[in-house]
């Protein structure tokens, strides 16, 4: 008495069975691994896409802080000289309360 399944038993002595589910399972694979390449190509694409996005906000907001910058620059500097010809008008004032 053989050891073998009834399954093994069956391919074992179908020679064309086990050669048709073979195929069946190679076509299978070859099916999976075209519509795998076809889902990671979609993936990769919407990630490409993300990226994209990801970059243009990350520019964006890279502009609103050099923005910010300068005008945080521009208001000192105005404050600077609102200042300095607020010492002028005075300096002036003094000097003609002198006169």
């Amino acid at each position: 008495m053989s050891d073998a399944s009834p399954n093994q038993y069956t391919l074992k002595h179908c020679p064309a069975t086990k050669e048709a589910m073979l195929e069946a399972r190679d076509e299978r694979l070859r099916m999976q691994t075209r519509e795998h390449q076809l889902q990671v190509a979609e993936a990769e694409g919407r990630l490409q896409l993300v990226n994209m996005i990801l970059m243009s906000l990350s520019a964006q907001q890279n502009a609103c802080v050099d923005q910010r910058v300068s005008l945080s620059q521009h208001q000192h500097r105005t404050e600077e000289a609102l200042r300095t010809m607020a010492y002028e008008m005075r300096k002036e004032s003094n000097v003609t309360e002198e006169t």
